[in-house]
């Protein structure tokens, strides 16, 4: 049994609600900067490597690459390095590197 005493009124007389909320948009990620992905396997004894760079990176903290570069080996499972002003991950990582980096705010080469 329905003992609400609203159900027995009629809906006709009755005044407008007030106007719904606004649903806000979910904050955008910020822009970070366009990276370059490339594959080299020159110079290394025929292993696979993923080089991520660009002037963005290069233009940024030793921290912040380090930083960078720990998010990426946990989120890819792989190892990878700092090499000059460069990110070297382990293996052909540029289609996984790439959707991750896009998702992170970033734009990329391929």
């Amino acid at each position: 049994m329905n003992d609400n005493p609203f159900d027995k009124l009629p809906a006709e007389g009755l005044p407008p609600g007030p106007p719904p909320k606004p649903v806000a948009a979910a904050p955008a990620k910020p822009k970070r900067g366009k990276v370059v992905l490339q594959y080299e396997r020159s110079g290394r004894g025929g292993k696979e490597v993923t080089l991520i760079k660009g002037l963005w990176l290069e233009s940024q903290e030793a921290r912040y690459r380090e930083a960078l570069l720990k998010d990426l080996k946990r989120a890819l499972g792989t190892g990878g390095v700092l090499e000059d002003r460069h990110i070297v991950l382990q293996g052909d990582r540029r289609e996984t590197a790439k959707a991750w980096l896009l998702k992170d705010g970033y734009t990329t080469n391929l």
